[in-house]
């Protein structure tokens, strides 16, 4: 028999995302989706600056416009300020005790905290009484160590940090995984469910019978590749995704707008290849879809390289510079990977298994 409305108790979840890109609020939102298969009745507490747009998919939560993280302070699409991130970092850290005890009385009623990977919901979970989930696949301190030499200052927001992750509660990975640590639960790629089939986007995008090859760098503007090595190929249509507006700049190159309606996961599951760089909810999608795969490798961002083998290993991708991207040298191998057959797609969403461990602390 149902409950009486006047008797249903709503469970509620506070959730600290960081802005850094797009991974993070896409996981959180893959994990929320998958929670609400279970508990209908659960309600999310957002606190973040990644846009509210972003959880449009969400049916019931509370955006809480908060600047919880830092991460990395991007120049571009494909490079990292350093020093720009220290000055960040210096005007955050360390957390004052009137900002813990605001953000406290904010999460009162909520069984449990998430936190991907902003650090500042621990903190806060601490002071509540709130058990705290941290739910990674890197930390702030293991990115930040290999700049440390160059950017002593960097180093005490390292330790900082490191020092509160050790304090959540519980602490989840998901692959791909940069490095392992103590953790309660383990999962594969986590990633948003397909809302579109792929007939129906290449329609939209008026592909037809040619390949489509999907370009998308994480919503962050960078540099457009030498459109003219594009005009060569008329059997090949490209799509470059995260742009301001949308526009058919040659025959067969669209611009797609950021704020489009068709869903990141849906355009991957369409494309015959995607060329991406090397950011976790990208190629978590390209394991539900099962694409081909050329990853743009950053030298200078330490989550690159195992994204970039486990590209390799499980997606039979392969990888190529950013100066490869920018001036088209990336074609031939396209050519190659269109030839082979797609790889599998993923057997399950690492979301059904995060879902599965917080309900049962709610």
């Amino acid at each position: 028999m149902a409950k009486p409305a006047a008797l249903l108790t709503v469970k509620k979840i506070a959730c600290f995302i960081s802005p850094h890109g797009f991974g993070h609020a896409t996981r959180v939102i893959a994990v929320l989706e998958a929670l609400r298969q279970l508990h209908p009745d659960c309600h999310a507490h957002l606190f973040t600056t990644a846009s509210e747009t972003l959880f449009g998919s969400l049916t019931d939560f509370t955006y809480h416009p908060e600047p919880v993280d830092i991460g990395l302070v991007q120049s571009s699409a494909l490079t990292v300020d350093i020093a720009a991130t220290c000055v960040e970092l210096d005007q955050l850290l360390p957390y004052s005790a009137e900002r813990l005890a605001r953000l406290a009385d904010r999460c009162a009623g909520c069984s449990i905290i998430l936190c991907d990977i902003a650090p500042l919901g621990i903190a806060v979970g601490r002071l509540a009484g709130i058990p705290v989930v941290l739910l990674e696949s890197f930390t702030w301190d293991w990115i930040y160590e290999p700049y440390c030499r160059k950017y002593p200052e960097l180093r005490r927001h390292a330790r900082f940090l490191g020092d509160l992750f050790q304090r959540a509660d519980y602490r989840i990975q998901t692959e791909p995984l940069c490095l392992e640590a103590r953790r309660d639960v383990v999962c594969g790629p986590i990633f948003r469910r397909l809302r579109m089939t792929s007939d129906k986007i290449r329609t939209r995008l008026n592909v037809r019978d040619r390949s489509l090859i999907l370009i998308t760098l994480g919503g962050i503007l960078q540099q457009l590749p030498e459109l003219r090595r594009f005009e060569d190929q008329p059997d090949l249509f490209f799509v470059i995704a995260g742009q301001p507006h949308t526009e058919l700049v040659a025959e067969n190159c669209l611009l797609l707008q950021r704020d489009t309606d068709l869903g990141h996961p849906d355009l991957i599951d369409a494309a015959d290849l995607v060329v991406c760089k090397a950011g976790y909810s990208t190629i978590a999608e390209c394991c539900q879809a099962g694409a081909r795969v050329i990853v743009i490798g950053r030298d200078d961002y330490p989550e690159s390289p195992p994204l970039q083998s486990y590209v390799k290993r499980v997606l039979g991708g392969v990888s190529i510079t950013a100066e490869q991207y920018e001036w088209g040298d990336w074609l031939p191998l396209a050519r190659e990977l269109l030839s082979r057959r797609k790889p599998a797609p993923a057997a399950e969403n690492g979301a059904d298994r995060v879902a599965a461990f917080l309900g049962s602390l709610l």
